[in-house]
């Protein structure tokens, strides 16, 4: 009787520590060109079948440290107004592995003067999975379990984007069916983020790009500013601060007509530097251009 309550205090200490992160999707670095993995109304529009390929590293050194890959391929009907998406998400958090895969729809609504405004829906399912063997305890308990615990749900996403000119303005919600008074560690709750940014060009082939974010999931919360900077649509580097958090250095690279890389590489701020050794995203892009030829339209956001 004692081992057992002595593992149920273990395994509550355990969920208290993991809740906040295990519970949350992880924060996209790289979301200045990669605003599709989170927002369906998103997808471009730019006469290419667009592919994205990532890899996100949490706390380097650290066993079972956080870690996510993701696909995503979309497509825009012009004629039509609208586009479709597929995104693939794969993430591990300690003893937590959540796959998704989602379908997502967008239709643009295209006002006089050059005002457009894009609404996004995405539905799929996603499964979790929870293996207590890979909980580390302090005392070697022999009646402590073993087993894998997990779950598969249903899953939906909605999205705004505005956008005029070299504006855009989005919001999206994920996971909406599930409000944060209900999450478990099976049940991911909502969360939101917002984003703006503009892109101007004080002189030939260079612009500029601020832009602010906003992250929210129950008593989470993240506040971004960003300043990124490109050359002759062939180069890009910036900087991200998330409020007490993270300050991120990105980059990225048009390799050739095709394909893009990017590149971050987090830091930490404030009392996180003490534990972050260092969080690397990478991100592949490759647009195949469908019959005339394709043009980028890079999102640079926090």
């Amino acid at each position: 009787m004692i081992k057992l309550v002595k593992y149920i205090l273990l395994v509550s200490l355990f969920f208290y520590s993991l809740i906040s992160i295990s519970q949350s999707d992880l924060l996209f670095n790289n979301l200045n060109v990669n605003a599709i993995a989170r927002n369906p109304a998103a997808i471009e529009n730019n006469e290419s079948i667009n592919a994205y390929l990532g890899i996100h590293q949490q706390w380097i050194g650290f066993e079972d440290a956080p870690s996510m890959q993701w696909a995503h391929v979309s497509n825009f009907f012009d004629k039509r107004n609208m586009g479709i998406s597929l995104n693939i998400i794969n993430q591990s958090v300690g003893a937590t592995l959540t796959q998704n895969i989602k379908l997502g729809y967008n239709y643009h609504i295209y006002v006089k003067g050059g005002h457009t405004l894009s609404l996004g829906l995405g539905a799929g399912l996603y499964f979790r999975k929870f293996d207590i063997a890979k909980l580390r305890f302090e005392e070697n308990e022999q009646n402590i379990p073993t087993s894998i615990e997990n779950e598969i749900h249903p899953d939906f996403d909605f999205g705004i984007e505005y956008s005029y000119q070299k504006l855009i303005i989005g919001m999206a919600s994920n996971h909406i069916t599930i409000l944060n008074s209900k999450a478990t560690l099976f049940k991911i709750p909502m969360q939101n983020h917002v984003y703006a940014n503009y892109t101007f060009s004080p002189i030939k082939e260079i612009s500029i790009a601020p832009g602010i974010g906003f992250f929210n999931s129950g008593t989470i919360t993240s506040l971004g500013v960003s300043m990124d900077f490109l050359y002759a649509d062939l180069f890009n580097a910036g900087i991200c601060y998330r409020t007490g958090t993270s300050m991120i250095i990105r980059a990225g690279v048009k390799i050739n007509s095709i394909f893009q890389f990017s590149y971050s590489y987090d830091m930490g701020a404030g009392s996180f530097t003490t534990y972050n050794s260092g969080v690397h995203e990478i991100v592949l892009i490759a647009r195949f251009k469908k019959k005339s030829e394709s043009f980028n339209s890079p999102r640079f956001i926090d």
